[in-house]
């Protein structure tokens, strides 16, 4: 069950994807989370993965509150509201979403879309 949760929607990073792979994001102003993360610690964690971790009830309450959607694809693969691939970031019983990918040609978008914490 979601004890709390903040969408914290904020462009962390817009750039050339060559930029994005070294940088490492301080997200914990607002977070529970107390140490920075790099790229690679959420990169292969892709939204729908999340099913796997946490049960139904919790994703659903994850996908209302941050407002996002399926993409309608065979995939059913979960998106923001600038069309971007959602990722998450796991630490403890806490859980916070990222939203990246190319939103133009070689501009590159990372979003911190929301923290949330399970009791």
């Amino acid at each position: 069950m979601i004890a709390k949760y903040k969408n914290a929607k904020s462009l962390i990073f817009d750039g050339p994807e060559s930029e994005v792979l070294n940088k490492v994001f301080d997200v914990v102003t607002g977070t529970a989370v107390s140490t920075a993360i790099k790229f690679y610690d959420f990169a292969n964690n892709n939204f729908e993965d999340l099913r796997q971790v946490i049960n139904n009830d919790d994703i659903e309450f994850i996908v209302k509150t941050g407002g996002f959607a399926p993409d309608g694809g065979f995939l059913n693969l979960y998106k923001n509201s600038d069309g971007l691939r959602l990722y998450y970031y796991k630490k403890d019983n806490t859980i916070i979403v990222f939203a990246y990918g190319e939103f133009q040609p070689f501009r590159y978008m990372l979003y911190l879309e929301g923290v949330w914490t399970i009791a």
